[in-house]
């Protein structure tokens, strides 16, 4: 596939994600945000294990590997995807996005802790700038009558962010020694185990009395945000390499804010478009370098 067609599916991958702020709403309302993401990743988990098997023809992990893989798991499955959920559900699109638009901090500062990349006050300052971007999104809008609501939602929402930020520092290690897609499919299994226990099984027989418009924010979040979108977005790392591939993610707030006014009808405050663009200088002061140097080519596991 050319390169212009890769970046086509891409931005595709990314407008959906973001829709998903919008469309997942409606599964919260009905299920749980444990109960959803419990049936979500029932269903994804062995789908994303055929795919893998299919494309890499093993789904070796060696046993040494499980216990950070399980750790890994537990935090970019388990834990994010049930926030994101209760996130989504407590506050606005906008403003969960550009929240989740932080976690790219969030990853910095874990890799400065975990020393997996060196202090810098370029770091620092890109850190801080991104920060207040994200406080002036948290003010913004009409508030009344629903203060403790989005004070809630927007706890959940700097955690979910967290949690996300953290996930690539768990799965770096991994990440070098098998395919992003392998980890992810395992991830997804291992994630799962927990959130089946804290749902209960009968949450299971419960699938033929949801309403219509459950089963397809659930569906739409399995076979789109899931499935299509982790496939498609580990063969654009593959193809064009993480760095171009991670830059899309920075269109995931802006499909969010305008698919969420035309289809809900979500007013956009100026406080939120100031915010987010305060959000991207940070994100861009961090992320600035005046030398690239080439990254060596992982050695994958097959």
């Amino acid at each position: 596939m050319k390169r212009w067609g890769i970046e086509l599916l891409l931005v595709a991958v990314v407008t959906i994600w973001g829709i998903n702020y919008t469309i997942g709403k409606y599964g919260v309302a009905e299920l749980t945000s444990i109960d959803f993401t419990a049936m979500r990743m029932v269903i994804a988990a062995p789908i994303l294990l055929l795919i893998t098997y299919w494309i890499e023809q093993s789904l070796k992990i060696d046993r040494k590997d499980f216990m950070r893989l399980t750790l890994t798991a537990m935090v970019g499955i388990t834990l994010y995807q049930t926030l994101f959920m209760e996130m989504i559900k407590y506050i606005s699109a906008a403003n969960a996005s550009l929240i989740i638009s932080v976690s790219p901090i969030f990853t910095t500062m874990f890799a400065l802790l975990f020393r997996q990349e060196k202090f810098s006050f370029q770091k620092l300052i890109g850190s801080f700038t991104a920060f207040i971007g994200a406080a002036i999104v948290l003010l913004a809008g009409d508030h009344a009558g629903q203060s403790q609501q989005i004070i809630v939602g927007s706890i959940i929402g700097v955690l979910t962010s967290m949690c996300w930020g953290l996930y690539p520092i768990l799965a770096n290690p991994l990440i070098k020694k098998y395919t992003p897609l392998r980890v992810t499919a395992w991830s997804a299994v291992i994630g799962a185990l927990p959130l089946v226990v804290l749902s209960g099984t009968e949450v299971f027989f419960t699938a033929f009395t949801l309403q219509p418009v459950t089963w397809f924010s659930l569906l739409y979040s399995v076979f789109f945000v899931t499935v299509f979108g982790l496939v498609v977005w580990y063969i654009g790392i593959q193809k064009i390499g993480s760095t171009n591939t991670m830059v899309y993610m920075y269109l995931t707030p802006l499909t969010a804010v305008i698919f969420a006014a035309i289809w809900i009808d979500e007013h956009i405050y100026l406080q939120q478009i100031v915010g987010g663009f305060i959000i991207f200088i940070g994100l861009w002061i961090v992320k600035y370098q005046k030398k690239r140097i080439a990254a060596p080519e992982p050695n994958f596991k097959n």
